[in-house]
């Protein structure tokens, strides 16, 4: 994953081809359609829509699939209403006219600029991913121009200047440093080491979750160290059912009612969140136990980044084009 991906809800709509050609038109993020439920804006149709009592608006669904409600006075979210809105009594927060193109570009744009924080995110996780080989110190500074634009503690907290854009990222230069410099400018925006990868991993396009964990027991480790936003009901489903005893992954299917790529998907966030294992000597002792920091870089890199044979996905190491790829936070066992 290169360029970050967003993702944009269709919602109303009774034809589609059109509106996704128009989201193919960007360059520095790719946008593709996912639900409305998982997306990070909304495109909604104008002509669908209607007023309803308590300023919600009620959207026509097709086919046949009832009407969706917005409050538009509690949108969390980038949402576009396209024209014409025929109800007088819907007013948007916002609208383009799909048939415009200097209309549909300012749409796309101001989105981006609102969700720049998670854009950011996935284009330093991507480079995370991409220099993952070297990156054995406890800090880094990303310097552009002799700026210093970033700040990466390896497993901790992390700084970006809120100027900065994908492109002038990828040309960052990463000088490692000891864990004595591991604050972050006060202006700068904060996120986490666990946070940025837990977004990455959601959006890959391949099958993260390692072989071993579709054969052996598994067990609850610790919470995620995510936002709780982040996390969906299937995470705390499984992560209940894992909580009260170890599974094997066709078991736990059964137990959650996943299909088995919906479960894998599940699996593969909890696992490079450190929240699952296979190892029952690394499993938590409690649903609150907590894993201990890492004190120093390679005592962070052994248990974050296990060598290169014993990545799941070593298969593809040495291919110009492989996916970029996240390590394990889990070293495997010993054995299998």
């Amino acid at each position: 994953m290169n360029v970050p991906r967003l993702r944009m809800g269709l919602v109303g709509f009774h034809e589609e081809d059109y509106l996704l050609s128009l989201l193919r038109t960007r360059a520095v993020v790719l946008w593709e359609r996912t639900s409305p439920a998982d997306a990070d804006a909304l495109w909604v149709c104008g002509e669908s829509s209607r007023a309803l009592p308590d300023g919600l608006v009620g959207i026509t669904t097709w086919p046949g699939r009832g009407e969706l409600k917005l409050d538009l006075s509690a949108l969390e979210r980038p949402t576009f209403f396209t024209l014409p809105v025929p109800d007088p009594d819907v007013r948007p927060p916002l609208s383009f006219d799909p048939r415009s193109a200097a209309s549909v570009n300012s749409a796309l744009r101001r989105a981006e600029a609102v969700l720049q924080p998670l854009i950011m995110k996935l284009a330093l996780a991507g480079e995370i991913a991409r220099l993952l080989p070297q990156l054995r110190a406890h800090t880094y500074h990303l310097a552009l121009d002799g700026r210093l634009i970033g700040v990466v503690n390896m497993g901790g907290t992390i700084g970006l200047d809120s100027s900065v854009r994908v492109p002038q990222l990828k040309q960052a230069m990463w000088r490692p440093l000891p864990k004595t410099a591991n604050s972050i400018p006060q202006h700068f925006l904060t996120t986490s080491f666990a946070e940025v990868l837990w977004t990455y991993v959601n959006r890959a396009e391949i099958d993260l979750l390692p072989a071993r964990y579709r054969r052996a027991l598994l067990y609850f480790r610790a919470l995620p160290r995510v936002p709780q936003r982040l996390m969906k009901d299937t995470h705390y489903v499984v992560l209940s059912e894992l909580g009260a005893e170890p599974q094997s992954f066709d078991q736990l299917r059964h137990n959650v009612g996943l299909s088995e790529e919906a479960l894998a998907n599940t699996l593969a966030a909890l696992y490079y969140a450190g929240a699952i294992t296979t190892n029952p000597v690394r499993a938590a002792k409690g649903a609150t136990r907590r894993v201990p920091e890492a004190e120093s870089a390679s005592e962070l890199r052994q248990s974050m980044f296990p060598p290169e044979e014993s990545h799941p996905f070593s298969s593809f190491l040495g291919r110009e084009d492989r996916p970029t790829i996240p390590a394990p936070l889990e070293p495997p066992p010993d054995t299998e």
